[in-house]
Order: structure tokens, then sequence, then C-alpha cells
């Protein structure tokens, strides 16, 4: 004769009803904050996407407009030809510029871990920068300044490629939404929160109160900070800008004010002193 089944032993839960209530509820108000947070996602992806194909959109149709209008010609004299070629090579560059701006920032967010770090001298890395910049033609019409304090001690660990990239972002920024003669600054100092402080400043155009908080969004439209209606664009510079410094530990922000200029400021962790 077969054993019966023994029943299974009632464990009285180590939790009250008021305690899993409470525990149920929090549950709940972190559901909810997950999904508003979905949406929002949802909706800064819709719009990043809505701005890229805008931007890509005009271009092309400027090429697309070009080529037919090359085709109407019978002959490719240089007056018609030249004029229209430069227009296409320009709007071929900026598509290509904002192509690989679109990948860049995709592979950042899926291969955080795979940046590649080594342990440089700020001063040194910033210096170098600087002089590169100086050495530019595009520069000539700005006054370059280096604050850099003399024999600066501090290393960090850096994907060199990578900051320069947010070095060069933010001087073509300071470049672009200024005028002849504005001048752009670059400087360095050591916080009590053992990190360094780095800032590129300039005295052009500058950018309102309210879209401090928005710069950095990837569905930020260049246009509607600064001057409206000469520049677009889909910001992206600035959000690779961001994803890299975040992926460095450290911290950017803007400030600046309409018609003085910007400043630009991130942070980076000391790793040691030299």
């Amino acid at each position: 004769m077969s054993a019966k089944p023994k029943k299974a032993v009632f464990v009285k839960p180590e939790l009250t009803v008021v305690e899993l209530s409470i525990a149920l509820y929090n549950a709940n108000q972190k559901l909810e904050q997950t999904n508003k947070e979905l949406v929002q996602i949802q909706k800064e992806q819709a719009e990043v996407y809505a701005n890229i194909s805008h931007d890509l959109r005009s271009p092309i149709t400027a090429i697309k407009n070009s080529m037919e209008y090359l085709l109407t010609l019978d002959t490719f004299d240089s007056e018609n030809f030249l004029p229209t070629i430069n227009l296409m090579h320009c709007r071929v560059n900026y598509l290509e510029q904002l192509i690989n701006d679109v990948f860049l920032l995709s592979s950042i967010d899926s291969s955080k871990n795979n940046l590649q770090f080594e342990t440089v001298n700020i001063g040194m890395f910033l210096e170098d920068f600087f002089f590169s910049c100086d050495a530019d033609r595009k520069y000539s019409k700005r006054r370059l300044y280096l604050n850099v304090p003399e024999d600066f001690p501090y290393l960090v660990s850096i994907d060199c490629r990578m900051l320069l990239r947010v070095m060069d972002n933010l001087f073509s920024n300071a470049l672009k939404y200024s005028s002849d003669e504005s001048s752009i600054t670059l400087s360095v100092i050591s916080t009590q929160n053992n990190t360094i402080l780095i800032s590129v400043a300039d005295t052009g155009f500058g950018i309102a109160t309210e879209h401090f908080n928005i710069i950095f969004d990837r569905s930020y439209m260049v246009s509607s900070a600064r001057t409206p209606g000469q520049f677009s664009g889909c910001g992206l510079g600035l959000a690779i800008a961001k994803s890299v410094i975040d992926n460095h530990g450290g911290n950017i922000w803007c400030e600046s004010e309409l018609g003085k200029g910007s400043i630009f400021k991130f942070t980076l962790p000391i790793f040691s002193m030299c």
C-alpha cells in the first residue's frame, strides 16, 4: 500500500499584511516610474529620428536638385558647373558628418566597456590640442587663449581619441556660434572633489537660459537655442560629448548669456599626480 503524500507545511509569512501592502505599493511605484522613463525614452527617440530625417532630407533634396540642374545643361562650362558641384560637395560632407555622428553615438552606447583608456598628463594633452587649433587656419579670425597652469601635475585615465572628439566639438561650436575677433579660451583647474575641471569659453552669441537643460539631449535642435533661422542640426555633437564624459565618470554642463558668450565645462576624475 503506497504511502500517502505529505501535506505541504504552511509557513507563516515573516511580513505582516501591512508590511506586504507597503512593499507592493513601493513595487508599483517603481514600476510606474520605470514605465514613465520608458515612455520618455521612446518620445526622445521619436524626436531624434524625426530630426535626423529632416537633416537628411534637406541635403539630399539639394543634391538631387543640383544633379537635375546639371542634366539640363548642354555644355558644362565652369560658370554654371563649379558652383553647383561645390554646393553638392558641401551637402555630401554634411551628410557624411551626420552619418558618422549617428554611428559614433550608437557605438558609444553599445560598447561602454570598450573605450581604450590610458593614463595621460592632462595639462600636456590640453596644450597639444590647443596648439593644433592655434595652427588651424579655420581659427585664424578668432583670438585663442590657453589657461593651463605651468607644470599642471595631474594624470587622468581617458580614451584620448574620444576626449579629442569632445574638445574638437566644443571648439568647433565656439567657432561656429561667434563672430570674427571673438575669443575662445581653454582652461583647466583642479577641484576639491578629486577631479579636474576643463572649460571652453567663448565671447559669441550665447544660449538662452531655458535651453541649458536640453542642449545635450539627442533631440536638441541647434537653431532653437542659438541663432534661429541661420543654423540647423540635430545636436548630436553635444550628445556625443555628454555620452563620452559620462563614460569617463565626469559631468558636463553649460553656462551662458545671450549676446555675451558661453562656457562649456566638464569634469574628469583625477587618476594620480605626476
